[in-house]
């Protein structure tokens, strides 16, 4: 149950923008903006936890998310 509802809540924000908008580029735009905010905040966190420097633990974190999100779009995702 709480691995379903962790998934459900993970996903749930990236796909707000899809629900709310006609404009599947815009979403998409926005969507991926809120994948970023969401892996700083993971990094932030994962780096307070671990007794590492937060902000740059959020920052490889956004840019291991932002090669990923480039490399599905030059596959035409």
């Amino acid at each position: 149950m709480e691995v379903c509802l962790l998934g459900f809540l993970s996903t749930f924000p990236v796909v707000i923008p899809f629900l709310l908008m006609n404009n599947a580029l815009v979403a998409l735009r926005i969507s991926h903006a809120i994948a970023m905010v969401m892996l700083f905040a993971v990094g932030w966190a994962f780096g307070h936890i671990a007794s590492r420097h937060p902000w740059m633990s959020g920052v490889c974190m956004v840019s291991i998310g932002g090669v990923l999100v480039a490399l599905c779009m030059a596959l035409g995702g």
